[in-house]
């Protein structure tokens, strides 16, 4: 069985970025990239893991959105 996508969304105060991405290693990089060139913050991969939920696999692409049009990153 393969890992399902996985979503993120940012917890920053009046941030509604969401991205989806092919496994967890790939969410926690595309989630801390965000992090650091829209907030200039850092969050530990632990933090991000934490928050990732399971996506339906089918329908997926390879581009990140904000939280009203999601896509995948691989």
């Amino acid at each position: 069985m393969t890992e399902s996508p996985k979503r993120w969304t940012c917890v920053e105060a009046g941030c509604s970025y969401e991205l989806t991405a092919a496994d967890v290693p790939s969410a926690i990089q595309a989630a801390q990239r965000h992090i650091a060139e829209v907030h200039g913050s850092f969050e530990l991969e632990e933090m991000i893991e934490d928050v990732l939920e399971d996506m339906p696999e089918s329908g997926a692409d390879q581009s990140p959105r904000t939280a009203r049009s999601p896509r995948t990153l691989q």
